[in-house]
């Protein structure tokens, strides 16, 4: 029985490796350069999955997509599979040279590294598998409606493919392609052309953008104030940030100004700023922009101000002016509504202001209304801990 087991154990070794393998796509092993010269052998187009290691669709894709059996089927008999990590060796190159922003992305090149197909984001089995079938067509794929447009084609129904096409490739290029489709219509504000607006604009340096604030109402009353309103707003916040996420302050005033009235715009970058110092913990800026605005702009309710002079508190300003106008607003807070909160803020300011008998009154007087209204003071219990060390 033991030499039996011994043959059985022996015959599996020797049954070949494909015969276990998974049935998804096989992405290969090789360097990129082996890679170029397979791909040129076999005259196949190379499927590069651009991923990083830190993206949740990726991983989706790995687990849900590519082990499936039709899936595997098509792209192992067209493609020469590769996965590369955008943030690593010839990964950082190709990032670079096919302009990936967008994780996963999805390449597929020619021997020679010619693209002629891509599309950003997750894809379903069956929208990848048709993303397959496109990209082997030389009549479907991206490369010709590149050339197609390059030779002067500017048919409307064309443009609207192609502009489809060029946002799917999450490249920055499509807004280019829709304003040609534009260009063609005597009519933008037609339900048929808002919607198309309203879909692909995606700058706001672009005439979509100009138009959609231009003809606010239009869109308002066709897909709702909120809806474009966040549009708006989030194209703005796309604009200002950079990758580390700081914000260029000046494009934000030069784009709220092109939005919104000269009221309104200094009213809303403002509102931003405060919230952006805050989160930067920028005490000095949140400070005296704070203390500028609401001079302007006093609130209908104190308790706004008190909320704002805690964030004093905890960003630790040290100005003694500052702090003042602070202890102002918790006072005025206070006298329209004595709550537990209110008190606990003008504690904090006394404490910052270095003022530690009456921080030690307003604390105590913080938690008694705590505990009358059975709130957690646990934090203002902390606060008095360090007043008491003054």
């Amino acid at each position: 029985m033991r030499y039996f087991t011994l043959f059985v154990f022996t015959f599996l070794l020797q049954i070949p490796f494909g015969f276990t393998q998974k049935k998804g796509i096989q992405f290969s092993e090789n360097n990129w350069n082996q890679i170029l010269i397979t791909a040129a052998k076999q005259n196949k187009i190379i499927f590069v999955d651009a991923y990083t290691t830190w993206c949740q669709p990726c991983k989706k894709m790995d687990k849900q997509v590519f082990p499936q059996k039709m899936i595997g089927d098509f792209y192992n008999k067209n493609f020469i599979n590769v996965k590369l990590d955008m943030e690593k060796g010839i990964g950082k190159e190709l990032q670079q040279r096919y302009e990936v922003l967008f994780y996963p992305t999805f390449l597929f090149l020619t021997p020679d590294g010619t693209l002629v197909h891509r599309i950003a984001g997750y894809q379903s089995a069956p929208k990848l598998l048709e993303l397959g079938k496109t990209a082997i067509d030389p009549s479907k794929r991206l490369s010709a409606f590149e050339t197609r447009y390059k030779k002067g084609e500017r048919d409307p129904d064309f443009l609207k493919q192609y502009t489809h096409i060029r946002k799917a490739a999450m490249d920055g290029t499509h807004v280019a392609i829709a304003e040609s489709y534009l260009e063609t219509q005597d009519n933008w504000s037609s339900k048929e052309n808002l919607k198309f607006i309203f879909k692909y604009v995606d700058d706001t340096d672009s005439k979509l953008f100009d138009y959609m604030v231009e003809n606010r109402g239009a869109f308002d009353k066709e897909f709702g104030i909120s809806k474009i309103s966040g549009k708006i707003e989030n194209l703005i916040y796309n604009k200002i940030y950079d990758e580390e996420g700081n914000a260029a302050l000046d494009e934000l005033d030069r784009l709220f100004k092109k939005v919104y009235s000269p009221a309104q715009a200094e009213k809303a970058s403002t509102r931003f700023k405060l919230n952006y110092y805050l989160d930067k913990r920028s005490s000095e800026n949140y400070a005296k922009t704070a203390i500028d605005f609401y001079s302007k702009n006093p609130p209908r309710d104190p308790s706004e101000l008190s909320d704002v002079a805690y964030n004093f508190y905890d960003l630790d300003v040290s100005n003694k002016k500052y702090l003042k106008q602070a202890c102002k607003w918790s006072k005025n807070a206070i006298k329209a509504d004595k709550s537990y909160f209110n008190y606990e803020t003008l504690a904090a300011v006394y404490y910052k202001m270095g003022k530690k008998r009456k921080a030690r009154k307003a604390v105590k007087k913080a938690i008694d209304l705590a505990k009358a209204s059975k709130e957690d003071y646990s934090e203002t219990q902390k606060l008095l801990d360090k007043i008491k060390e003054m």
